[in-house]
């Protein structure tokens, strides 16, 4: 009796979110809106003049050489700009109170002139980079 229940419930947990599924006319096909790119959350003013998309390969490359190895250099390119590009250097691991911290270089070239910003990024319990 309790399996025919825990079955019975686990149906319904999967049919509940489609029993609405079709009961439209509609021939036309739904469309998906492409996902906002993620917010810098380096807070470097060298990002403010680039676009957005170009704001989140220059995030996610922050992202990457956090995570990665130190000292080594992840670079990202512009889709729309060829002139626009950059890369983000991080170093080792340290531990600044109960956050592990790392420093980093990040280059963004635009139109061939650079900027460079540097700043120390500490891990969240989230898994996420801070910068300190």
């Amino acid at each position: 009796m309790t399996k025919s229940i825990v079955k019975l419930f686990g149906l319904a947990v999967v049919a509940l979110p489609l029993a609405g599924c079709g009961l439209t006319s509609s021939t036309t096909q739904p469309t998906v809106a492409a996902a906002p790119p993620t917010p810098a959350t380096s807070n470097s003013p060298i990002l403010d003049s680039l676009d957005p998309a170009d704001r989140a390969r220059a995030e996610q490359a922050r992202r990457t050489a956090l995570d990665g190895k130190a000292k080594v250099s992840i670079d990202w390119k512009s889709d729309s700009n060829a002139t626009t590009h950059g890369s983000v250097v991080a170093g080792p691991l340290q531990n600044q109170g109960a956050a592990p911290c790392r420093q980093y270089s990040q280059t963004v070239y635009k139109d061939g002139v650079p900027s460079v910003a540097r700043s120390t990024a500490c891990r969240q319990p989230d898994g996420g980079w801070v910068n300190s």
